[in-house]
């Protein structure tokens, strides 16, 4: 049988799979190195995989379609496996995306026997912050896993005021205007830090992407006027930093961080939109944003619905 031009065989084990070789090449930077390389292998009518089962394959073929699979343990392996083998970016992100406190362990381990080291990263950091709880599992890791996941800082709770109706001379030292930190040790709430004086805490919306705070939008004084500038804060160098704000300086609106951008959801305008949705309620996950759009500022919905939006 003739195969098209952009179908291509590969062998997994016993198993031979007839698949989309631009599929393949889009999610496996091994493939995508074997092509460019022009060995004789890449040549062949079928590509042979050995020493990898063919469920972690299929479990790779799934997430470069779309779907979003949920694992057992022994599928949890054989996909680590496999997307350390090809490479599959998008099936270790999926992974990461599935990390809880019943597999952490597992994946950190498997993570760094097979060198994934985001997922490894991911795995160890999500560990720290359950450290409490893992404390007696974790001693049947290697010694050296044990250690550097002891070394990680574990992630904090933040909390910022909503609003302050203090003068402007007050501004600087009010607190609704301080950033707190939940230190899970001592059972205290700590201060991190001050906003700028010229952030606003009123339907501003805050968020957190790669251990960075975010501050975007709201308003200002008195006057209400919308804050065009954004504020962004560097737990590390412990300092803050001027960003551009929305093209349309907006309040009252949901951010979300996710994938290395930050996505402004709804809000109310300056200029008013025909159909403004104020304090949308949105979460992420799964490298998802879900949006539950319950109607307008006018206009309530009689069945809210929920939908989802995804950066390619």
């Amino acid at each position: 049988m003739l195969l098209d031009m952009d179908t291509v065989k590969v062998r997994v084990g016993d198993s031979v799979f007839e698949t989309n070789k631009s599929l393949l090449l889009r999610e496996c930077e091994y493939l995508r190195a074997l092509y460019r390389s022009g060995m004789v292998e890449c040549h062949q009518e079928e590509i042979q995989v050995r020493n990898l089962k063919a469920q972690g394959f299929i479990i790779m073929l799934a997430v470069a379609s779309g779907e979003r699979p949920i694992m057992n343990g022994e599928e949890i392996l054989e996909a680590i496996e496999c997307a350390a083998f090809f490479q599959a970016e998008p099936l270790a992100r999926h992974l990461q995306d599935l990390l809880n406190s019943d597999n952490c362990l597992l994946m950190y381990q498997a993570s760094a026997t097979y060198g994934l080291l985001e997922l490894c990263e991911s795995s160890a950091q999500f560990v720290r912050n359950m450290y409490r709880d893992l404390q007696e599992d974790l001693k049947k890791l290697p010694q050296e896993l044990i250690e550097h996941v002891e070394s990680l800082v574990p992630s904090a709770f933040v909390a910022v005021g909503s609003h302050s109706t203090c003068s402007m001379d007050e501004l600087p030292l009010a607190a609704t205007r301080t950033v707190c930190y939940l230190d899970e040790d001592d059972d205290e709430w700590k201060v991190l830090t001050a906003l700028p004086v010229e952030a606003s805490t009123s339907l501003a919306d805050l968020t957190v992407l790669d251990n960075r705070l975010y501050v975007v939008g709201g308003l200002h004084g008195v006057d209400k006027i919308p804050v065009s500038a954004s504020f962004c804060y560097d737990v590390v160098t412990n300092t803050w930093s001027l960003l551009p704000g929305p093209r349309q300086p907006r309040y009252n609106f949901t951010l979300i961080g996710i994938e290395g951008c930050l996505y402004a959801i709804g809000g109310d305008f300056a200029a008013p939109l025909p159909r403004p949705v104020a304090g949308v309620t949105c979460t992420k996950a799964m490298s998802r944003i879900f949006v539950c759009l319950g109607g307008t500022n006018t206009t309530p919905a009689n069945h809210p619905t929920c939908t989802t939006t995804e950066r390619q």
